[in-house]
């Protein structure tokens, strides 16, 4: 994403997409109430020519954004608030189509430093990674992007036991599948994975092949639950330190292992981390996407900006990743604290619940 423009004194932000993890960014930035500003095409009568569909820019206040993941399409609905005089559409609805590629003006009435740094954080380059987990009866091709891990190839294969002519006839069918997935999807490296020595029958073939870095790694199966298992590694992490995916893993591990050792340094649920935010405590949060969505979207975006405000780290976690589901079973919002907080002792002055009444002790 490119930021074209900043006036914050109007609310006024201008920017480009560049990739189809803008779109997935400005899914969870673009809000009711908002103004977005774009080019569209509009079907509209003219006398004596009838309807015509007609290029034009359109301003709207929002009402609904609609956004499938990894479709490379965003879709933004409201009412028409600026156009072309000459068709008389203000007050009338209309959906902006925003894809790679589109410019747009998003107008607010207040831009949070949490919302600024979440497009800033866009435009910085990011990594596209193909991951290739593999055995002997399957595989499975995905692409890691900041959205989520989409699956692009999940086959059976023949099944062998051991080495030999067959091994490599597999490996070289798995190398086709890749390079053709690889021309398709440009990503920057791959990461090859599989319990057994077929990944390095594969990445041997596959430097010849493509000029992209390659990396390989050992998991304990193959298919989509070895691909999961690679987004946890070491591997991953250390070659996609900024990427959002490596980042969510760290800091989910990060607070399973306080949870169990000094459980007093961690806060799950918005009760909870509300409290912790308020004390200035929270070093790293951790939000699934949904929660920017619901009822509870402001109340939500002010405890990530105050989080923010204090130094900490702030993270999406998309609904397209392994993390989604973890974070969501701890009420879809958790924190890494700077230091202990004993909620028992909250209750008195807070809404927080009790230990009687959650799952998290003291």
């Amino acid at each position: 994403m490119r930021i074209l423009r900043e006036d914050l004194k109007h609310g006024v932000v201008e920017l480009r997409v560049e990739c189809e993890d803008d779109l997935w960014v400005l899914k969870g930035v673009i809000a009711r109430g908002d103004v977005v500003v774009a080019r569209t095409l509009r079907d509209v009568k003219i006398d004596g020519e009838g309807k015509r569909r007609l290029p034009m820019t359109l301003a709207i206040r929002v009402s609904d954004v609609y956004f499938q993941p990894f479709s490379g399409r965003l879709r933004v609905h409201g009412q028409i608030v600026e156009g072309p005089d000459e068709y008389g559409l203000r007050g009338s609805y209309h959906t902006l189509s925003i894809d790679v590629g589109s410019e747009l003006v998003i107008v607010k009435s207040r831009w949070t430093r949490e919302l600024l740094n979440r497009l800033r954080r866009a435009s910085s380059r990011r990594v596209k990674v193909l991951l290739v987990s593999l055995d002997f009866d399957e595989v499975a091709i995905a692409v890691a992007l900041d959205q989520g891990i989409r699956f692009v190839v999940e086959r059976t294969l023949p099944g062998l036991k051991d080495e030999g002519p067959g091994a490599e006839d597999l490996a070289r069918e798995v190398v086709e599948l890749i390079v053709l997935v690889a021309s398709r999807e440009e990503p920057d490296m791959v990461i090859v994975a599989s319990p057994s020595f077929l990944k390095d029958l594969v990445v041997e073939n596959l430097r010849r092949r493509l000029g992209k870095p390659i990396y390989i790694d050992s998991v304990s199966e193959g298919g989509r639950a070895g691909v999961y298992e690679v987004i946890r590694r070491d591997t991953f992490r250390k070659v996609l330190q900024y990427h959002n995916i490596a980042i969510v893993e760290e800091i989910f591990d990060e607070f399973m292992r306080l949870l169990s050792t000094d459980s007093d340094r961690v806060a799950y649920g918005l009760q909870q981390v509300r409290v912790a935010a308020r004390e200035g405590a929270v070093s790293k949060l951790l939000v699934c996407e949904d929660q920017l969505y619901g009822s509870e979207r402001e109340e939500v975006e002010e405890l990530m900006e105050r989080v923010e405000e204090i130094g900490g780290e702030v993270r999406i976690v998309p609904e397209e990743s392994p993390a989604f589901a973890k974070v969501k079973a701890f009420g879809g919002i958790l924190a890494i604290l700077r230091y202990g907080i004993s909620y028992w002792d909250k209750t008195r002055e807070t809404d927080v619940e009790s230990p009687t009444n959650s799952s998290q002790g003291s």
